[in-house]
């Protein structure tokens, strides 16, 4: 059985054809990804323009006509926080849904962080230990903790590295200013929020802080392609170059994406401040998250109640 999964985030669209035949570690055998720009489109007061509506429609329907020839059962499409979140989202979701074919799906910062934790855990293993997983989105800041499959503690807050750049830094690169009223924010409310996790393995899932262990870890003869923590002390030495950079600039340095480039100072200083409020030296990085979660959800709930696929996508979502 072969499932198709559209994933429409802040920066791109990407659809992967997801091989459930080994439900233990299900693989993507075919994937395509294109630039939705939905963060670089979106106001402050939340909205997405229609140029950003338009270039989202435009990546949707390239990723699903490019896996129009590749046999699955279902498709299940799905918005992260730019999609959720943005203050004209009923609108966005229904042209995203009217080019893609079918609903599209959103969960709530909770759910979607519960979700991303069950994958975590499947990946790393160990159940009965405790966990905490990180993962820093375009929106949302999300941390989750626990001993069993799913977390005893979800921690979502309005910190995401998009969201953040937008709010707090919009000269490129920032002013001293604006970096001092950004981790003024996130000094006041991150430690408090975070008192009551207890801390575990830490994990993190997000592809902000998979490029900041690239960047952190590289060195100027060798690119760290695929490194296996983020470390405090190496991520605090860059930041301060991070800020005097634009955009353009950081884009060119190693792991660094052009989609990114931008919120990758934000994502530094989130990090940054949560290691040091969780008393964190490193995160392990792991590669699985929301995709997978929702892979396994849907298998949990076709074995549990052998419906067909396609009533089961509806199920998935609120």
């Amino acid at each position: 059985m072969r499932l198709a999964m559209l994933d429409i985030g802040s920066a791109a669209a990407r659809l992967d054809i997801v091989d459930l035949a080994s439900p233990r570690m299900p693989r993507a055998t075919w994937s395509v990804k294109s630039r939705t720009r939905l963060a670089e489109h979106t106001l402050p007061d939340g909205r997405v323009t229609e140029e950003g509506i338009a270039d989202a429609e435009r990546a949707v329907r390239h990723c699903v006509s490019a896996a129009s020839d590749k046999p699955t059962e279902a498709l299940i499409a799905y918005g992260t926080s730019a999609v959720r979140d943005a203050s004209n989202g009923a609108r966005l979701r229904k042209r995203l849904g009217e080019a893609a074919g079918v609903r599209i799906g959103v969960l709530t910062p909770r759910d979607e962080a519960a979700v991303a934790y069950h994958a975590a855990r499947r990946w790393h293993g160990r159940s009965g230990r405790a966990m905490t997983t990180v993962d820093i989105g375009g929106g949302t800041l999300d941390v989750a903790t626990g001993t069993g499959t799913n977390p005893d503690l979800v921690v979502s807050l309005q910190h995401g590295a998009a969201r953040l750049t937008r709010q707090f830094l919009p000269d490129d690169p920032p002013t001293p200013a604006q970096l001092a009223d950004l981790r003024h924010e996130l000094h006041a409310t991150i430690p408090k929020a975070l008192r009551q996790v207890e801390g575990g393995h830490p994990l993190a899932l997000s592809k902000v802080l998979r490029q900041l262990a690239v960047l952190t870890e590289s060195t100027p003869d060798e690119l760290a392609r695929r490194p296996h923590r983020l470390r405090l002390k190496r991520l605090s030495r860059w930041i301060p170059r991070l800020a005097e950079l634009d955009h353009e600039q950081r884009a060119k340095l190693p792991g660094v994406s052009r989609s990114r480039g931008r919120r990758i100072l934000a994502g530094a200083i989130v990090a940054e401040v949560i290691m040091e409020s969780l008393e964190l030296p490193e995160l392990e990085i792991c590669p699985w998250g929301l995709r997978q979660g929702l892979v396994y959800r849907f298998l949990e709930a076709r074995t549990r109640t052998r419906a067909d696929a396609l009533d089961l996508v509806g199920t998935l979502f609120d």
